[in-house]
């Protein structure tokens, strides 16, 4: 593999114009494959950093070729394929409704799964204890109807960081001590994989 960073115009559409560096980077999975190699040094920007599960989400002046923050950028700067996926508005809708009691088994089930089927449980070890640690119930009866089948089913098609996103989005318009915390914790781990 070529240690040679592909050109911007590569970076922005996916190929480089240039003969002569289309030789060595021909294809955008060439320079996933060489970031999953070489190492941290190599990524984009510190955003880029899990990527795809567990990055941040795509830089917007990357996409336009006008980041000024290059590698110390927040964002993603690798390809993220066809649009992010997000819950519909009945979906939605019934996660406002489920209380934090009934969002944790949920997310926690799905969540170890993710983490089992992408091969990154050991590096989600810690956002999994968290998690079990703040889950005070387990799966009720209500996961049984069929309005919850779709949720679940639904849920199962994000990525693992928009798991614990929806885990940290229900924790907090709370504002107590205990969600803080938890927030924190969960925060804490998620970015320790991001690492």
């Amino acid at each position: 593999l070529s240690t040679r960073s592909p050109c911007s115009s590569f970076r922005r559409i996916g190929h480089c114009r240039t003969p002569s560096s289309a030789s060595t980077a021909t294809s955008l999975q060439h320079v996933e494959s060489e970031v999953g190699t070489a190492g941290v040094e190599k990524l984009p920007s510190r955003g880029s950093m899990g990527h795809p599960e567990v990055c941040r989400r795509p830089c917007i002046y990357f996409a336009r070729g006008e980041c000024q923050n290059g590698s110390e950028c927040g964002y993603c700067h690798m390809d993220h394929e066809g649009r992010r996926i997000h819950l519909d508005k009945r979906n939605r809708d019934l996660l406002k409704k489920l209380s934090s009691a009934d969002v944790l088994p949920l997310v926690l089930k799905l969540a170890r799964s993710r983490a089992l089927d992408i091969g990154i449980l050991s590096e989600a070890a810690e956002v999994l204890r968290v998690l079990e640690n703040w889950s005070l119930t387990k799966l009720s009866a209500t996961f049984q109807t069929p309005e919850m089948r779709r949720l679940d089913c639904a849920l199962k098609t994000l990525p693992f960081s928009g798991l614990i996103t929806i885990v940290l989005k229900k924790h907090q318009p709370a504002k107590s001590q205990v969600d803080d915390a938890f927030a924190d914790q969960l925060q804490e781990a998620l970015a320790k994989i991001r690492m």
